[in-house]
């Protein structure tokens, strides 16, 4: 069943696209048509079935990935965060390292790992245990293994090894976060469970590679992954890329990236949010960077 949906959905992107292009120009309804027959398919799709598929465009083009249907097929067109993707193709090089904070299940992390190369290293953070078991597979069916690390564990303010909150998401285990300190993740609404914390510095500390790049995407935590890589940022100077869920942590980073002298770019939906920072050290120049995010 699970490949049947992944047929069924690549011919309606196929059919979609060329309509988009005016190739049904004459047939206005075959689009509202084409959405019908993809919600009731969806709605009598049996939930958590899985498929491996190889992703068809992006920075994980090629790269196979086993993805949760209906949920997730959008992973498979590789067209998530074009910006975020843009920047790290961008930014990276062979041998770089990368962190990549709230990996989910590596729609990201695997195409960084492709663009290190086995001389580079990409670490791949993130709390759900569900994520973290299907990002150690698709890492392994990709022969990653080498260059690409997996960690269970919440990045947060403060390194715990007993543990803290962390809310699980609900759409194929996606928009999960800590549930703890005065923070709530935007929008998961699932069961609490308690997973490992660890700060960046201490990562590093225990014997982490400093990367050249940090990437986060943890649905509210943002300033309290910053928060635990103070000497990171101060003596490394990585670039950052970060989702922003709300008003108050993007007004706590925007003061934090003054604090540590980083230049920035918003990138500002019509909605407010979430939107996307891309900040370099000021001592670089980080606008041709910055300018390709776009």
């Amino acid at each position: 069943m699970g490949n049947f949906y992944i047929l069924f959905y690549r011919m309606y992107f196929v059919i979609k696209r060329s309509a988009a292009e005016g190739v049904l120009h004459r047939w206005p309804s075959i689009g509202r048509d084409l959405d019908r027959l993809k919600r009731l398919v969806q709605r009598h799709f049996p939930e958590k079935r899985y498929a491996w598929v190889r992703i068809e465009s992006g920075i994980s083009q090629g790269m196979w990935m086993r993805i949760c249907v209906p949920g997730e097929t959008g992973l498979l067109r590789g067209e998530h965060e074009p910006e975020v993707q843009n920047a790290i193709s961008a930014a990276v090089r062979p041998g770089a390292v990368i962190y990549d904070v709230g990996a989910h299940v590596g729609s990201m992390a695997l195409g960084a790992a492709k663009l290190v190369g086995d001389l580079g290293h990409v670490v791949a953070f993130d709390g759900d245990p569900e994520n973290i078991e299907r990002l150690r597979g698709n890492s392994a069916r990709n022969g990653l293994e080498g260059h690409l690390q997996v960690v269970h564990a919440v990045v947060w303010s403060r390194t715990a090894s007993d543990g803290v909150s962390f809310r699980r998401g609900t759409t194929a285990r996606s928009q999960g976060g800590v549930e703890a300190d005065g923070n709530r993740p935007v929008l998961a609404c699932g069961e609490v469970i308690n997973v490992p914390a660890i700060t960046l510095d201490d990562f590093i500390a225990a014997g982490g590679l400093p990367p050249q790049l940090v990437k986060v995407d943890v649905e509210g935590g943002e300033y309290e992954v910053l928060r635990g890589g103070a000497k990171l940022f101060a003596t490394q100077r990585p670039l950052l890329i970060a989702e922003i869920h709300h008003q108050q942590a993007a007004e706590l980073i925007t003061a934090w990236l003054n604090e540590y002298k980083y230049q920035a770019q918003w990138n500002i939906p019509e909605q407010k949010f979430p939107r996307r920072l891309f900040a370099c050290p000021s001592e670089q120049d980080g606008e041709p960077w910055m300018r390709d995010t776009s």
